[in-house]
């Protein structure tokens, strides 16, 4: 053979693997449907990414990834797992002290989930804008959701005390000092609740402990002065 026609021959083969190169691209070009369901696997990948970045406090990083899963559509039929996106972009919203974001939020991931922590952290914000009977109601719902835990009884606690509601108060406070026998809060609130509600006998109870574990506390002090212990 020539080498003429070997280079024809050469520019010819040439020739057919761009074509078939070509027609095969063609043929991966990815549809909608395609994509759809790319994006949808690529989702799933970022509710873990989003509470990795919430793990380490990085609340911008949380909420892009937050708010691209949601938006993402991949989990419109998982009910529950929507709200735990919601929740958890409301927590990266509260970082920023941003408890408007926050609180619409807590109330997207409210429609689907009811936990404990999600009420307590909603009534976090509520007291930040200064909307007590609100944080009331959710420090309600947390303890309903979750009766054994102390720090939805305390807060429960230290909230109706502050609203001077003492005989409301004093079963969440006397819960919370199960859980934490010797926090001197707790001790302050439930000794002056029990006492302002007549039970002087367990106010001085309360009042001597709270002197064991802060000796000299003017509180406890003059409350035994007033109760006669």
């Amino acid at each position: 053979m020539g080498f003429n026609m070997f280079s024809r021959l050469l520019s010819v083969f040439a020739a057919i693997v761009v074509l078939c190169a070509v027609t095969t691209q063609a043929f991966a070009i990815e549809t909608a449907s395609d994509r759809r369901e790319r994006q949808k696997r690529e989702a799933q990948q970022y509710p873990q990414m989003a509470q990795d970045a919430l793990n380490k406090k990085d609340a911008d990083l949380a909420i892009e990834l937050y708010t691209k899963a949601i938006d993402s559509g991949a989990f419109k039929s998982q009910p529950e797992m929507l709200g735990q996106l919601y929740f958890g972009r409301g927590i990266a919203y509260q970082m920023k002290k941003d408890c408007v974001s926050a609180i619409a939020d807590f109330d997207k991931a409210a429609e689907t989930i009811s936990k404990g922590d999600l009420f307590f952290s909603r009534a976090a914000c509520q007291l930040e804008l200064k909307q007590e009977d609100k944080a009331l109601a959710d420090f309600d719902l947390a303890v309903k959701a979750d009766p054994e835990a102390p720090a939805y009884r305390s807060a429960h606690c230290f909230l109706l005390f502050n609203r001077k509601d003492f005989a409301s108060a004093l079963p969440d406070c006397e819960k919370a000092l199960l859980a934490t026998p010797n926090d001197k809060n707790i001790l302050l609130a439930t000794s002056q609740a029990a006492e302002q509600t007549g039970n002087r006998a367990r106010a001085a109870e309360l009042y001597r402990k709270l002197l064991t574990v802060d000796p000299g506390n003017p509180t406890a002090t003059e409350g035994l002065k007033r109760v006669g212990g």
